[in-house]
């Protein structure tokens, strides 16, 4: 470990069956890029009534269906970022992404005219973020290759092949409404099976290859005869960690991660960082408030109740002492924890993220009456 003194560190690890706990007070927020010549900027938008009039009426009917979620919800907020027209290469785009890094953002949808090269850049971006303990997803209409990541969505619809009544889009037209849906499902509740009642047509896929497409990692439509909806709620991911976990493919799974994440780098920089002396008491007041959120989110569906639990980390603060030259053989393990450790915290908390009802398997046995 680093003795130099530099930035305060803010270390978050998430492991197999011990993941830390969140405190969002507000989610369902979505970023969606358009390309125009007018109103160009950030929009925080909390209604469509609020989409600047001056855009063009496809920019504004892309933006719209960001809000329109699903059956299960709708976001609350829709950040519209106008970047400058031209495709011809990625600086209005890169400005753009520069723009939001200052919000707080759940999904983000590309310009519906995305190229390749922009996608490229989106994916870099969504990663550095994500490494950097913040929580965009990036929905991605028809990667070129698959992004295998847990926070980028590849989207696949032929395009042509999706149809609201007359009208046809691409994958990329559809991926704010993609984004929107997503954003606003509860966090108790999986987008498996959310509805799109406005779609009458979807990409024709066999049973074995809608089965495919998602075990490669897409998120893909299907219409059963009565509606549309999304297959199964699953990110990019397919090659699993050694740490990790298959359910890290799941998007309900992930979004339950990412408001952990939230919770830990907002409340530790806002509320503790710097503001406190690094005493054993007030390491227990830092435990006590994310034991408390812990237990909300066994509540709202996302946590497994009564599994939770925070402490002080005895093996990374026993090694921390160790490096120090101070020796620990002969100390009990609450001396450990109570031992003086600079500037630095070492905080393991954990619960078990609870999945939606997806799968099914029901037997109905009749009782046969046979007559002598």
């Amino acid at each position: 470990m680093s003795t130099n003194i530099g930035l305060p560190s803010l270390t978050i690890a998430f492991q197999k069956a011990a993941q830390a706990t969140a405190n969002r007070s507000k989610k369902g927020f979505v970023g969606v890029f358009v390309r125009d010549a007018k109103a160009q900027g950030v929009h925080a938008l909390t209604s469509p009534a609020l989409i600047p009039s001056e855009l063009g009426a496809d920019n504004q009917a892309y933006i719209q269906r960001a809000f329109t979620g699903s059956d299960r919800g709708e976001p609350s907020k829709v950040v519209a970022v106008v970047i400058a027209p031209g495709t011809e290469d990625t600086t209005a785009l890169g400005a753009g992404l520069k723009l939001i890094e200052n919000q707080t953002l759940d999904y983000i949808a590309p310009p519906p005219d995305v190229t390749a090269a922009e996608k490229a850049v989106m994916e870099t971006w969504v990663k550095a973020r994500r490494k950097a303990y913040f929580t965009e997803k990036l929905v991605e209409p028809n990667p070129a290759t698959p992004p295998d990541d847990m926070g980028i969505i590849s989207y696949q619809e032929t395009d042509g092949e999706l149809a609201a009544g007359s009208t046809t889009y691409t994958a990329a037209q559809f991926s704010s409404r993609l984004a929107g849906i997503l954003a606003g499902i509860p966090m108790g509740m999986s987008s498996t099976n959310a509805s799109l009642p406005e779609v009458t047509a979807v990409t024709a896929r066999s049973e074995a290859e809608q089965i495919a497409a998602i075990n490669s990692g897409n998120l893909i439509l299907i219409h059963d005869g009565q509606v549309a909806k999304i297959a199964r709620g699953v990110n990019s991911l397919t090659t699993i960690p050694v740490d990790g976990s298959k359910d890290w493919s799941k998007i309900k799974i992930v979004e339950g991660m990412d408001l952990i994440t939230y919770y830990l780098r907002t409340t530790i920089q806002g509320e503790y960082l710097g503001r406190f002396q690094n005493t054993y008491d007030n390491k227990c007041l830092l435990i006590a408030a994310i034991l408390e959120y812990l237990q909300y989110l066994e509540g709202a569906g996302v946590l497994n109740p009564g599994e939770s639990w925070c402490q002080i980390d005895l093996d990374a603060q026993t090694n921390w002492l160790k490096a120090q030259g101070v020796e620990v053989a002969n100390m009990t393990e609450q001396e450990i924890r109570e031992a003086q450790t600079g500037s630095w915290v070492f905080i393991s908390c954990g619960g078990r993220l609870v999945d939606a009802m997806e799968d099914f398997e029901v037997t109905f046995n009749t009782l046969v009456t046979l007559a002598a």
